[in-house]
């Protein structure tokens, strides 16, 4: 061998030794970083299993901005469904970030370059700008003591969805963000529905235990307390019910595998009964709203008879227990069909001697106008969409006086005009103090501002539409159920307002879509 080839040949030996160490070195980094990804999944599925069922009584004394002469006003206060989920996802939050952060600066993750990084960050900028300049900074950080959708919270959102979009994800891991909400379905319904049939289990000790271990002194629940969901309202669980509604059907018309189409079927089930009991319009809405996507599943299916015979088994179940709820209570028509037909098949009240006494209560009320002379005032009513449209339109107000930058979120109880004659004729009564915008839109513009509402949009829409350009490519079922249902929480937020329960769900759902968007889904 010549002196030449001896020094070519080692050459080339010690090259080929330097290619090999190199992609050893990237398989490690690339080992580690999915190692890191699935505690990073774990991590957001139990925030996702955990912040929306956590209830506890928690007793804190708040400080008011103002005086209303109200129950906001300063003072000892309690809270059951907000606090410790606030808790939890401030901590879960804080951990997964550490975590992520890891992964970049020493496990050698590379954050792909993007223009919708830049509106996510734009978006956190100026939620924490509306803090900083807010009239009310404390509060404005916080939240309202029984709702805690402040600035720490949307920061916890925008913080998860971040991390949520920069995992590569599984078919399997997917599948695991619908299996997840399972337990929220069957504990939530099972709340809803006994106290729906009257059976109410905090006259028994074990109910009174998941609230609390004990009262202070001198304290007690209120008369006709009921314990009926882990989130705050039946707004809410009508919202999020018709959300999960949507998941679970569509996973069950899409799905090819038998055993998981039966059981989505009977979660979705489970879920029509939950809204049903709620006794709120909300969801129902949500449903009608959603058909128009229903009609492309079926154009693009590609076994179109197990589709359409998912679908029948699923109409004619729910429309058993549809009977069975509005048979037991007519306001489940009244909630769902009655906001589009007047009839309700399911009153058997006696409306001409309700007519007769409402006629009776309206002249005894005349004569006591005349007698006293009182002033001229509007009459008790409720407004268009039960009064939203009139908080839309006072909010709509405030905003124009500040809108750049909002009032600091969660903070609509102290600058809505209270006092307001109208609130009687659009919200029934005085009495109700307007806290909220019943928008989860309206409360972000008045919170923070045209330029964050602007962006926040900018985000979820630019998603969605990379969304339905992959499934039009890809067809992946399981982005399919997950697109829909985020497509659902998104129309119902134009009349329910954000709610830490069931919000976090929404963002981390909401990376879930641009990673799968953004990277080849690994095969399981």
């Amino acid at each position: 061998m010549s002196k030449f080839d001896e020094l070519f040949g080692e050459r080339i030996e010690k090259n080929a030794q330097n290619s090999s160490n190199i992609v050893k070195v990237e398989t490690e980094s690339e080992t580690e970083i999915r190692k890191i990804d699935r505690i990073l999944t774990i991590g957001l599925l139990l925030i996702i299993l955990i912040v929306p069922l956590v209830v506890r009584v928690h007793f804190s004394e708040f400080i008011s901005p103002q005086i209303t002469g109200t129950d906001m006003d300063s003072g000892p206060k309690s809270d059951i469904f907000t606090f410790y989920k606030f808790v939890i996802l401030l901590i879960g939050t804080l951990i997964l970030s550490l975590i992520f952060l890891y992964k970049v600066f020493f496990a050698g993750y590379t954050i792909p370059k993007s223009k919708l990084n830049i509106v996510t960050g734009l978006f956190a900028v100026m939620i924490l700008l509306s803090a900083i300049f807010a009239p009310n900074k404390t509060l404005a950080l916080f939240g309202m003591f029984n709702r805690h959708e402040g600035t720490l919270t949307y920061l916890c959102y925008i913080a998860l969805f971040f991390i949520a979009s920069n995992i590569k994800f599984t078919n399997k891991q997917l599948r695991w963000f619908i299996y997840i909400l399972y337990p929220f379905v069957i504990i939530n319904a099972l709340l809803g529905l006994l106290s729906f049939f009257g059976f109410d289990i905090l006259k028994y000790e074990f109910g009174k235990a998941i609230l609390y271990s004990g009262l202070p002194e001198g304290s007690s629940l209120q008369e006709g307390s009921k314990f009926i969901a882990t989130i705050n309202h039946g707004n809410y669980v009508s919202g999020i019910a018709a959300v999960l509604i949507v998941l679970f059907l569509t996973s069950a018309l899409l799905d090819e595998k038998l055993l998981r189409t039966q059981i989505n079927l009977l979660f979705a089930l489970i879920t029509f009964a939950l809204m049903l009991s709620s006794l709120s319009s909300s969801g129902f809405v949500t449903l009608l709203s959603i058909i128009p996507f229903i009609v492309l599943l079926i154009i693009k299916a590609s076994n179109k008879k197990k589709f359409v015979l998912t679908g029948l088994t699923f109409l004619i179940l729910s429309t058993g227990i549809f009977t069975i709820m509005s048979s037991h209570n007519s306001k489940v028509w009244d909630e769902t069909f009655g906001i589009i037909l007047s009839n309700n098949p399911f009153n058997q009240e006696d409306n001409k001697e309700m007519g007769s006494n409402f006629s009776l209560a309206h002249n005894v009320f005349a004569a006591e106008e005349l007698e006293y002379n009182f002033p001229k005032l509007p009459e008790s009513g409720v407004g268009a969409g039960s009064g939203r449209l009139y908080i839309w339109g006072e909010t709509w107000e405030l905003i124009k006086e500040r809108p750049l930058l909002g009032y600091g979120l969660d903070t609509l109880p102290y600058h809505f005009p209270q006092n307001d004659p109208g609130k009687h004729s659009n919200i029934e009564t005085y009495n109700v103090v307007v806290d909220k915008p019943h928008n989860m839109y309206v409360g972000v513009v008045y919170g923070s501002g045209i330029i964050a509402i602007l962006v926040m949009l900018i985000l979820i829409f630019n998603i969605f539409i990379k969304t339905v350009i992959n499934l039009w490519k890809k067809q992946n079922k399981i982005l399919a159920a997950l697109f829909i249902s985020t497509v659902a929480y998104v129309l119902q937020a134009l009349f329910n307002d954000s709610l830490i329960g069931v919000t976090v769900i929404f963002w981390i759902s909401l990376g879930v879509l641009l990673s799968v968007d953004n990277n080849t889904l690994e095969i399981d």
